[in-house]
């Protein structure tokens, strides 16, 4: 009996072991299943070295761009960039010389410490002692003394030439001058404004594609190993398109030197020194005798994206959101057209023109015979330099892609590309870091 109950249990053993397969023999099971995740091990690794491999790639293209387009703002740098364009710096770019603040940089602690961080006093007399290398004084001094010297002449006439006048109307004319300036001005700055908010808009935009096309498409580590390569090559080209849009819209804005004073617009083919170190030379083909390259590389990121939908690599929700900040760029695309080819209506500007030289050419008879036609002359000088100086701090902003720091921004979206496509911890590190903190 005993040799009986030996066999049965040496039986119901060999079954246990031969049926393990279906999970109840845990030992057995395991020696089963070390070969597919050292597998699922070996496949996880090979995707994250390919999307590092993805985001080095695109890491090193930017860094050739930051040696082809300057990184500083310094004003030495800013007046380069608007010699090539073509314009006059020392009419527009302010603080060229002495180095203080200006519009044409973006602020930065040290900048805005520079700038109201000193007491009013120091303020006050580091603005009279630049006085001489201001834009305005070198746009109207010509016109002031201009004025001068005609209230001179005017005012030594003799007195039978000079019948007195009562100066109520131009003091009614003063004030509705007034008026038609403040109007003016505020309208020409609010341009200025509007170009400002679609610069950030377009950074916004940029950085927050570039950081959802970069977790869906190059860091999810829940990728199909067989979907994985054409999902990174993706990512790549949407990254590259999106480095290239910032520099392609400033170039449009921005137009292209044609003698001193001269600006035009870009011709086909030029200027694609940007394109050709990011796309294939076909491709730069392509979109360098485009119209508007801005809106070609919003289309081809486009095609990009509705692939991987296509694939089921995107998820339609996340297709949606990158679809709408495409959107969004699109219409940063036409107002930045609308602004730069809509001005103030021009007969505005003229009726200003007009109305502040019939006051300042009949200052000097109202004024005459009440002092010396030297006083006199000094009077309508400075009474010129402030009303013609207002009229062209107007005129300076009135084309605000010129004085908008776009280089500096793209550059600012340079490094937003690069945060975007810098690997992050693997989850397991971050898992730890948490549990470590709790």
């Amino acid at each position: 009996m005993a040799t009986i109950a030996l066999a049965l249990l040496s039986a119901e053993a060999s079954a246990l072991v031969s049926t393990s397969h279906n999970g109840r023999f845990a030992p057995a099971l395991g020696l089963r299943r070390a070969g597919p995740l050292l597998s699922s091990t070996a496949a996880a690794l090979e995707l994250q070295r390919s999307a590092e491999s993805t985001a080095d790639a695109i890491q090193r293209k930017l860094a050739r761009i930051r040696e082809l387009r300057p990184t500083e703002q310094s004003p030495e740098v800013q007046q380069k960039l608007w010699e090539s364009a073509g314009l006059l710096p020392m009419y527009k770019v302010s603080g060229s010389v002495t180095g203080e603040p200006s519009f044409t940089q973006l602020f930065s602690h040290e900048t805005w410490s520079a700038y109201t961080g000193k007491s009013p006093f120091r303020r006050w007399l580091r603005t009279g002692v630049t006085w001489r290398h201001s834009t305005v004084l070198a746009s109207v001094w010509p016109i002031c003394l201009s004025l001068s010297l005609w209230s001179f002449c005017v005012a030594s006439l003799p007195a039978r030439f000079l019948p007195r006048t009562s100066p109520l109307p131009l003091t009614a004319m003063g004030s509705a001058i007034g008026l038609l300036l403040v109007f003016r001005v505020n309208n020409l700055y609010g341009r200025v404004a509007e170009a400002r908010l679609l610069w950030g808009r377009a950074v916004f935009l940029c950085r927050q594609a570039a950081q959802t096309v970069a977790t869906a498409l190059l860091f999810d580590r829940s990728l199909p190993a067989e979907r994985a390569p054409a999902s990174h090559a993706a990512a790549s080209k949407v990254c590259r398109y999106l480095a290239a849009f910032p520099w392609e819209l400033n170039a449009k804005l921005t137009g292209k030197g044609d003698g001193v004073g001269k600006t035009r617009g870009l011709r086909p083919g030029e200027d694609t020194d940007i394109l050709r170190v990011l796309l294939p030379a076909e491709e730069v083909d392509f979109i360098g005798q485009a119209r508007s390259r801005p809106l070609l590389l919003l289309g081809a990121m486009r095609r990009q994206l509705h692939a991987q939908l296509r694939v089921g690599t995107l998820h339609p929700m996340v297709y949606r959101k990158l679809e709408e900040d495409l959107k969004e760029l699109d219409l940063v695309v036409g107002g930045c057209e609308r602004v730069f080819s809509s001005p103030v209506p021009p007969t505005m500007s003229r009726h200003v023109i007009r109305c502040m030289l019939l006051w300042l050419l009949g200052l000097p008879a109202v004024l005459a015979g009440s002092m010396s036609p030297a006083h006199i002359s000094l009077w309508v000088f400075l009474v010129s330099y402030i009303f013609v100086g207002i009229e062209e701090v107007g005129v300076q902003v009135e084309q605000p892609f010129e004085i908008t720091p776009m280089t500096r921004l793209c550059n600012v979206i340079m490094l937003n590309l690069e945060e975007a496509l810098a690997m992050p911890p693997p989850a397991e590190a971050s898992e730890q870091g948490g549990g470590a903190d709790e």
